[in-house]
């Protein structure tokens, strides 16, 4: 630190004696240093003042300087000279060696101590100073208690207490480490950094003034200091020869650094050396004026400019802010909606709102060339605008300088940027694509007949999901952008080709089908044989594609045997199933026989290879075996049929017609067994009403009306067996009561029959066989006929069946009729009637809960001739 006195009077033990300069003055001696000649005292008292290990740095003191300038921190920083503190300068002499080597031994800079500053000397033509290290330049030794100018600390003894005495540098005034030289007419105080006479340093470019070399240091002896020699006090002002008092305006950083051994520039020049022979000359020719550095002037040149640019800049970026702030640039536009000048959250706000309305229209998508369309919701689809990421296309609205001047230019239309849902946009096309996808259709070959019967092959369709996405993704805001609202776009559709072509389809028909239906094919068992028809074999016959698409041939076998069951019957001999019948007023098993017949299981394979062959070779060879019966005797026995578990009776008015029809169908009926499961049908057991059939005609209902056809009377039949089965338990399965009621017939629970359209039909769900016996009386001796259905089995169910009262009542009408074939009849009314069933099980449950309500119509009245008052 520069001028900082110890509290304490510094010892000068550079001489050797031990004595001081004030003991020198004392005795009488001239020996002591003058002030203005730095010598090695002085550098051990300025070095003295380096701050100690662990103690606070103590700032700067002043340095002197000519009076007419002031050397700031500003003035190193404009030439490019580092303020003390910063990075030593790495180049302090012409030749380039670095300050810390200045010597030119390879010795380093000896660090100031823990906080202090660096001491850096360039040494031009003066003695060398002392290393850090306690060696000389040379390499010698410097004796110990020696003053080291260099070394503020590096034997870990620290600056402020060099000469071993303890001071510390913030003992040497009470207001801190400051010390102000107060100068009066005498030499300017030793600075720490004069390392020794004529010696100066610069820091980065600053010039250094060679200084005339400095005269034999006088050893000071003990005593009192000469007179008129400036004395040390405890002050923290050295007082020294009167001279004009200058104080450097440099902050703390820069007057570390000038303290440092830097030679301080003035104005245009640099800082007069301190003479050996008096105070420094200031009007000599070291004070003239040295020109800067082209390099030091073109730096401050660049800096000047950069400067003025920066402040233009920022002046008009503060305009333009100013102008357009944080708005988005007036007129500009998102598909149509105005957001010029709004901010950036108000524009959100409105997209939000309003562009819904304009990209979220329906798009109607054309399936290829089709007219087909199908419509599709962009939002349903996965088809949005990016709201945010299209307001940051629109200029303004941010502090972004390009964004401003973009802005004050105004805006424009903006492209809405679209977010895409790829996964949501594919399921709404698979979605169509399932509705509308069209699957081939085959060429085909069929028989009715006995005739060949063709069908051309017919392409499919299937939806180009992926083609339809990609399109879609560039008309929505993409690529493509079309205008909103997209409207109607045409999306790929691909053709499905059938497995079987045409061509395919020709050559079966040459091959195969034609071949097939030109004759009957002959079964052949030994001496026996049978043709089937090509028609028959048509029906079991059919063509279907492989894995190639080749139409390929195959013949159902069983259905086979059962539509040619009656010709093949005419190969060996029938068997017989066993059965029950009614004998002698009780149930007995029929035995069962076995047959000879045609082996089946290989019949169908045989006639398919026949097909395709001509004349006496269409033919199929099979063997006869042994046909064992579906029920066997003593299965039969099994069955459980053995008593009466229900029977009805009804009675009709004496008809001709009426004895040859019921007992024709009681005689059809008579003796069916139902195995369990077995279903009864009236039609299918009793078979159509004809002539050749055993049925003679009679009087039926045909629209609320009377009329003579085939069959009368058979109702008769189908009332009393329906009413047998119900009262039995076994299951309803269908039932038609009359559309006119007929008082000999139990009311609700009774039924009718017509062929081809009604028929009476019940199952046999016991585990039990059941067998239904009739018994029929004719009316031929003038009195009623009657007729009795038994129900033979094992008793199984309870049954109860009740009706309701008649309601609803509806008249009959009059009609007049002149045709001759008027049947004439009394008029009865219409109504309503509801008929229950509740049967329950062999343990005690109901099982069955039936209500079936009917209504009646009227019977009209028919009155055969003319209305009355007619002509």
């Amino acid at each position: 630190m520069a001028n900082s006195s110890d509290s304490k009077t510094n010892t000068d033990s550079s001489a050797g004696n031990g004595g001081t300069s004030a003991d020198a003055a004392e005795e009488g001696r001239t020996d002591a240093p003058h002030l203005d000649q730095p010598g090695p005292a002085d550098a051990q008292r300025d070095e003295g003042n380096a701050p100690r290990d662990g103690d606070p740095p103590a700032d700067a003191a002043p340095t002197a300087e000519a009076e007419t300038t002031e050397t700031t921190a500003a003035d190193a920083a404009e030439d490019g000279t580092p303020a003390s503190g910063a990075e030593p300068a790495s180049d302090a002499g012409d030749d380039g060696a670095p300050a810390s080597d200045a010597a030119g031994d390879g010795a380093r800079p000896s660090d100031a101590g823990g906080d202090g500053p660096e001491s850096v000397a360039a040494v031009q033509d003066g003695p060398p100073v002392a290393d850090a290290n306690g060696s000389d330049p040379q390499g010698a030794p410097v004796t110990p208690g020696e003053a080291h100018t260099s070394d503020a600390g590096g034997d870990g003894v620290p600056a402020s207490d060099a000469a071993g005495d303890g001071a510390r540098p913030s003992d040497a005034g009470g207001d801190g480490p400051e010390s102000v030289a107060a100068v009066q007419d005498g030499p300017p105080a030793p600075d720490v950094t004069d390392a020794g006479p004529g010696s100066t340093s610069d820091t980065d470019d600053t010039q250094t003034q060679e200084m005339p070399a400095p005269a034999a240091p006088v050893t000071p002896s003990r005593g009192r200091p000469p007179v008129g020699a400036p004395t040390h006090t405890s002050s923290a002002t050295s007082v020294l020869a009167p001279m004009p008092m200058t104080r450097s305006t440099a902050p703390p950083a820069a007057q570390e650094g000038l303290a440092a051994g830097a030679a301080t520039r003035t104005g245009e020049g640099v800082a007069a050396g301190v003479s050996p022979d008096g105070p420094p000359d200031v009007t000599g020719p070291s004070a003239a004026p040295v020109d800067e550095p082209p390099r030091r002037r073109r730096g401050r040149m660049v800096a000047v400019v950069a400067g003025a640019v920066i402040v233009v800049l920022g002046a008009v970026y503060g305009v333009m802010y100013l102008m357009a702030g944080d708005k988005l640039a007036s007129n500009a536009t998102v598909a149509g909606v105005d957001v010029g000048g709004l901010s950036p959250a108000e524009a959100e706000a409105r997209l939000t709102a309003e562009l819904p309305a304009i990209v979220d229209a329906p798009i109607q998508l054309q399936l290829g060339d089709t007219g087909t369309t199908y419509e599709l919701i962009p939002s349903e689809a996965g088809l949005a605008v990016d709201i945010p990421a299209t307001l940051s296309a629109v200029p303004g609205g941010s502090a972004n300088p390009l964004s401003l001047i973009q802005a004050l230019f105004g805006g424009d239309e903006v492209t809405p940027r679209p977010a895409v849902d790829d996964d949501a946009l594919r399921g709404a096309l698979n979605a169509i694509a399932e509705e509308s996808d069209t699957a081939p259709v085959n060429a085909a070959v069929g028989f009715d007949d006995g005739e060949v019967v063709t069908s051309e092959p017919v392409a499919g369709t299937s939806l180009d999901v992926d083609g339809a996405a990609e399109l879609l993704t560039a008309a929505f805001f993409g690529t493509e952008a079309r205008e909103m609202p997209i409207g109607q776009i045409a999306v790929p559709v691909d053709e499905v080709t059938p497995a079987v072509d045409a061509a395919e389809l020709e050559r079966a028909v040459a091959e195969f089908a034609d071949p097939a239906m030109s004759g009957p094919v002959t079964v052949v068992a030994g001496t026996e044989s049978v043709d089937l028809p090509a028609a028959m074999i048509g029906e079991v016959l059919s063509l279907s594609p492989d894995e190639n698409g080749r139409l390929q041939p195959d013949l159902d076998g069983a259905a086979l045997v059962e539509q040619a069951s009656d010709l093949l019957a005419q190969i060996g001999q029938e068997g017989q199933d066993a059965t029950v019948r009614i004998e002698g007023g009780s149930p007995t098993v029929v035995p069962a026989q076995s047959g000879r017949g045609v082996e089946t299981d290989s019949l169908g394979d045989l006639v398919l290879l026949a097909l395709t062959e001509d004349g006496s070779d269409r033919r199929a060879e099979v063997e006869l075996v042994e046909v064992e019966p579906e029920l066997t005797t003593e299965g039969a026995e099994e069955l459980g049929v053995k008593e009466v578990v229900a029977e009805f009776t009804t009675n009709y008015p004496a008809a001709r017609y009426r004895d040859v029809n019921i007992g024709r169908a009681a005689e059809l009926i008579n003796n069916t067994l139902l195995l369990p499961g077995d279903e009864f049908s009236l039609n299918g057991t009793v078979g159509e009403r004809t002539e050749a059939n055993g049925f003679t005609s009679g009087i039926i209902i045909n629209q609320g009306r009377l009329e003579d056809a085939m069959g009368g009377g058979v109702s008769q039949v189908a009332t009393t067996t329906y009413h047998a089965a119900a009262l039995a338990g076994l299951e309803d399965v269908e039932h038609w009561p009359h559309s006119i009621y007929f008082d000999r017939y139990p009311l609700g629970h009774e039924a009718t029959v017509a062929w081809g359209s009604k028929d009476l039909r019940f199952k046999n769900d016991t585990p039990y066989g059941v067998l239904i016996e009739t018994r029929h009386t004719s009316s031929a001796g003038g009195g009623n006929g009657s007729l009795t259905v038994r129900i033979w089995s094992t008793e199984h169910y309870r049954v109860e069946l009740s009706t309701s009262e008649r309601g609803s009542f509806t008249a009959p009408r009059t009609i007049h009729d002149t045709s001759s074939s008027c049947q004439a009849q009394a008029g009865s009314q219409g109504f309503t009637v509801t008929a229950y069933r509740k049967v329950w099980g062999p343990d005690g449950d109901l099982v069955k809960d039936e209500a079936n309500p009917w209504t009646y119509n009227p019977n009209h009245r028919v009155v055969c001739g003319p209305e009355p008052g007619d002509d």
